[in-house]
């Protein structure tokens, strides 16, 4: 896992650094999983449509089977989105390969499509030089493995990881991973009140050009901007359902879009990560912040 101040090790149209990078007045648009809403969540299929729909980055959940192949699966189980069942970490690919996807989020009710659960290397394969990619892995023991994956598929500059960054032995094992450097880290954070501004300096070591942040007070997202400025980073964040930043999620954006995302943009937000991406696209549009680099079409 690495920091995006990196010198990329291919030859890519589209840059990671370039879309995320200070520099670029947009402001990004981040499908939750692709577009989910009527397709299976992390699949091809939400992969495509979200680009459709104008996504600048499409944020994908990996997780690794007993035998280290990469699958594009959120929960540590296959029940939720699959026709499979059983933790994906205790099972061979061979014997999760052909598990079918359900549509949108899942659940018993719905009738499995004909989707089967992809691998990371296919997802990759889907998106290059189409849209950036964002990587959550679960864990940050797991992202030399995403790293090294990206990397042989010839991606670097395509792609970021994120993960949750809590303490101090969390910023080690970034710094300590072979492929620091080499590939885009965004950490994952919350604001804590009153020292918002002090946790970004206790990360900057990382290097990062973004920071994904969670928030119970919007003041205390204003709070880091000075900091954000000075470091050159620009800040994601949720405004999915469940981010649980207070009202500031898309059930509200979509009866008041200044209410939600005019305010975040007034208060420094530079990326949003959404579920209604067609919505939040054409509100950006209609208030000018949409210029500058944005995904391939």
């Amino acid at each position: 896992m690495a920091v995006s101040a990196f010198l990329p090790t291919e030859d890519s149209s589209l840059s990671t650094t370039a879309l995320i990078g200070p520099s670029n007045p947009r402001v990004l648009v981040a499908a939750h999983r692709g577009a989910w809403r009527e397709l299976p969540e992390n699949s091809i299929s939400a992969l495509d449509d979200a680009i459709a729909q104008g996504a600048d980055i499409i944020e994908l959940d990996v997780r690794a089977t007993r035998d280290d192949v990469l699958v594009l699966l959120h929960d540590p189980t296959l029940e939720r989105t699959t026709t499979g069942s059983g933790a994906v970490a205790a099972l061979d690919f061979g014997q999760v390969r052909g598990a079918r996807l359900k549509p949108r989020d899942g659940g018993s009710a719905l009738v499995p499509t004909h989707e089967r659960l992809p691998t990371l290397a296919s997802a990759l394969e889907a998106a290059r030089d189409r849209v950036v990619i964002n990587i959550d892995v679960k864990d940050t023991r797991m992202a030399d493995h995403v790293a090294q994956a990206v990397i042989a598929a010839g991606m670097a500059d395509q792609v970021f990881v994120k993960a949750t960054i809590t303490e101090q032995r969390h910023v080690d094992e970034v710094r300590a991973s072979p492929f620091f450097g080499r590939i885009a880290f965004v950490p994952m954070m919350q604001a804590r009140p009153g020292r918002f501004a002090e946790d970004l300096r206790w990360l900057e070591p990382l290097g990062c050009q973004m920071y994904e942040v969670g928030f119970a007070n919007l003041a205390d997202l204003e709070a880091g901007r000075d900091e954000l400025r000075r470091q050159g980073a620009r800040l994601w964040v949720n405004t999915i359902d469940c981010s649980h930043s207070l009202d500031f999620n898309d059930t509200h954006a979509l009866q008041d879009g200044n209410a939600v995302w005019g305010r975040l943009l007034d208060a420094g937000v530079g990326a949003i990560q959404t579920d209604v991406v067609p919505d939040l696209v054409a509100y950006l549009a209609r208030n000018n912040r949409r210029q500058g680099t944005g995904a391939a079409r």
